[in-house]
């Protein structure tokens, strides 16, 4: 489950998305070789939606709602680009705004990917 509390709301067309870090230890605490961290590339274009602006996925000039519907939802994974307009930290977990127009894919399992940079 998603928490929301204290995160900033995203306005107008905007969605927030967690991102997730990867992980720099296992669970018995041995560290991780950058190779191994690096397996986990994915992580620079996916994270999870948090939440929807008012206007996410309007019609910027009518305010009507796109034909085709949301492309995703709050829980969603998503892949997006790499670089995005807003980043922030909030409790040591990294968030970014993006438009609602980036959503390139949404994922069932975004470990399942691999991505070449």
């Amino acid at each position: 489950m998603i928490m929301t509390d204290n995160l900033p709301r995203p306005q107008g067309w905007k969605i927030l998305v967690r991102k997730d870090k990867p992980k720099a230890k296992t669970a018995g605490g041995i560290i991780l070789a950058d190779t191994t961290r690096d397996a986990e590339s994915y992580m620079q274009f996916t994270g999870q939606v948090v939440a929807l602006g008012p206007l996410a996925y309007h019609d910027r000039s009518t305010g009507e709602h796109w034909n085709g519907g949301d492309w995703c939802k709050v829980g969603d994974w998503i892949v997006m680009p790499k670089f995005t307009q807003f980043k922030l930290e909030i409790d040591d977990q990294e968030y970014r705004f993006i438009n609602d127009d980036e959503v390139i894919a949404v994922l069932d399992d975004p470990s399942v990917i691999k991505v070449w940079v």
